[in-house]
């Protein structure tokens, strides 16, 4: 194996792990976000086809309090994750 200059060894194994789980992090987050970003406007699309006249308003104001919620949520979550990842440098 002299002819390949880069051998892998059990020492570069943690460090690939760790880089792997810093990418995987913001991934996993960024679906979740979208996951139930979208559940809300499906949930939204068939209460308005079932009820057209009454529903869509107090709908409306519960998406507005749950994109908030996913807001606080994913600030939150991203500030832990910054945070964590802050904490094993020092």
């Amino acid at each position: 194996m002299h002819h390949i200059p880069f051998t892998p060894s059990h020492k570069s194994s943690p460090y690939f792990a760790t880089y792997v789980e810093d990418f995987t992090k913001p991934l996993s987050l960024s679906f979740r976000l979208f996951g139930n970003i979208l559940a809300d406007e499906l949930v939204v699309v068939v209460l308005v086809s079932l009820v057209p006249l009454v529903v869509p308003i107090p709908v409306m104001f519960l998406g507005l309090f749950t994109s908030g919620i996913q807001a606080l949520i994913f600030a939150t979550l991203a500030a832990a994750y910054i945070g964590e990842s802050m904490e094993g440098h020092h």
